[in-house]
């Protein structure tokens, strides 16, 4: 069986505001170069899904929650459950957030 990655909207959209972030504020070869980083990260979170350090969640669906840092911007989580086929990315954020809030309010999906 192949591994793979599925990557949910909210999680799309966080990919793509950061990229936009660092581009504008930065460089655009930042923004670029973020996200080559996510894209490989998540290519080896499917081939390896017990990577990432498991996370606490009062969240029933998200009891088998995992984490791991973009490789070379160690600042920012990708947030991530196992799947039979690899991961199901949900969000990819700054780790100075509040994950447990972030999630709650927004929802999982």
């Amino acid at each position: 069986m192949k591994s793979g990655f599925t990557i949910r909207p909210k999680a799309d959209q966080d990919i793509a505001e950061q990229a936009y972030y660092f581009a504008s504020k930065a460089t655009p070869e930042l923004g670029h170069r973020f996200l080559l980083s996510v894209h490989e990260t998540l290519q080896l979170l499917a081939s390896q899904p017990e990577m990432g350090w498991a996370a606490r969640s009062k969240i029933k669906e998200l009891s088998g929650l995992r984490v791991f840092r973009v490789t070379g911007f160690e600042k920012m989580l990708i947030l991530y459950l196992p799947s039979p086929s690899g991961v199901e990315i949900l969000r990819v954020v700054h780790a100075s957030r509040n994950l447990q809030a972030l999630l709650t309010r927004e929802g999982n999906r």
